[in-house]
């Protein structure tokens, strides 16, 4: 295990295995904690306190950390979910016992629960290391996999057309992204309040890096080629050509030449 501080005796048996298994990532990844705010989203403290086991982190601060480090986020973010329910869980025991401590008498009955004669108990947290618990949490990843895509999600992924006015940071798609070999999207540059889109997408802090396929790489490959920089096709793929794009804008405007979008790159193109 990398060295680091000694996890605090209260963490659950998951949380601290996910501890663990950031601890590694950024080990292997050789990134400082200087480096982790400068590429993500969120700042020095906010890793030192996820790397203690002081906060549990989001699931959206795993994926940033995985996109920086080059791992896979599906089983991290899904050990990530079994450490979030057992803290709720016993946040919820702490809550009843301090009730009956008060000498409250019984919990309180929902209508539910009292019209049920045989309420299901609820059961303990399945005991053993997350890779052992690897069928649950690979359906447990799928769902959140599927719930992170409908926050991050534009409107009209959230229902039918109809069912929601299309958004003028995505005017220029209309479903969700798709590559093909051949296929190249439009760039419909405009502006929003000083900052400058191409109708892909809003974001202004998404970590893009090799590889990447989205919505948000179109964005940057339109706004790239806005400002001079021409990453060859505008196909939602971050390849080479729109890697060295991005390292000749970097070291243009005097920012880290590192070849990956994050928050500094993104106010640059933003403008």
């Amino acid at each position: 295990m990398p060295r680091g501080r000694e996890l605090p005796e209260s963490l659950s048996e998951a949380a601290a295995e996910l501890v663990v298994e950031l601890r590694t990532v950024k080990s292997r990844s050789g990134l400082t904690l200087v480096a982790l705010e400068r590429k993500t989203a969120y700042s020095k403290s906010s890793w030192e306190r996820y790397l203690n086991g002081r906060t549990l982190p989001s699931a959206d601060a795993v994926r940033a950390l995985c996109t920086v480090a080059g791992c896979d986020p599906v089983p991290l973010v899904a050990l990530r979910e079994v450490a979030a329910a057992d803290a709720a869980a016993r946040k919820e025991r702490e809550e009843r016992d301090d009730y009956l401590a008060q000498g409250a008498g019984p919990l309180p009955r929902t209508a539910d629960v009292a019209d049920d004669p045989e309420p299901v108990p609820r059961t303990a947290s399945v005991p053993g290391p997350w890779w052992r618990r690897w069928p649950a949490l690979v359906v447990l990843g799928a769902g959140v996999a599927v719930a992170g895509g409908v926050v991050v999600a534009e409107p009209w992924q959230a229902g039918s057309k109809a069912a929601a006015p299309q958004s003028p940071f995505t005017s220029a798609h209309d479903g969700p992204y798709v590559w093909g070999r051949e296929t190249s999207y439009p760039c419909r540059i405009q502006q929003h309040s000083g900052r400058t889109y191409a109708g892909h997408s809003g974001t202004h802090q998404t970590v893009l890096a090799h590889n990447t396929t989205s919505w948000d790489v179109v964005e940057a490959q339109c706004l790239l080629r806005e400002a001079g920089f021409d990453p060859g096709a505008v196909d939602g793929v971050y390849g080479p050509n729109t890697e060295q794009a991005v390292k000749r804008l970097q070291a243009k405007t005097g920012i880290e030449d590192d070849g990956l979008v994050g928050p500094d790159t993104w106010k640059v193109l933003r403008g």
